[in-house]
């Protein structure tokens, strides 16, 4: 049974990832594979943390990602004043860092 912790992770996971797909098959653009790749590489690897019980890491590995996507896809949609797709992936990722933040704090001292 998934946890409500890792599921937020895994479904973080799976939409980086799946973005990061759909952008390079219809604009050709491998850093966005890499990059949604690698984001939801590091997602689903917080989700399998926090299943094994390693609450705190696995919180602490989402907390940065979200907070990398946040600063980086927000500095990217300020500078091209659209909020697709760049616009949209800052807010997952602030809404998503808000709530891991919430979550290190109450497994800090595990």
């Amino acid at each position: 049974k998934m946890g409500g912790s890792a599921h937020l992770s895994f479904t973080m996971g799976a939409l980086m990832a799946a973005g990061g797909a759909m952008a390079f098959f219809r604009k050709g653009s491998k850093m966005s594979l890499i990059g949604g790749c690698g984001a939801g590489a590091l997602f689903v690897g917080s989700g399998l943390l926090i299943q094994s019980g390693q609450n705190r890491n696995g919180h602490v590995l989402a907390l940065g990602t979200s907070l990398a996507l946040a600063g980086g896809m927000g500095a990217r949609a300020k500078t091209t004043g659209k909020f697709m797709p760049a616009g949209m992936v800052a807010s997952l990722g602030a809404l998503c860092a808000l709530y891991q933040g919430k979550k290190v704090v109450e497994w800090w001292q595990e």
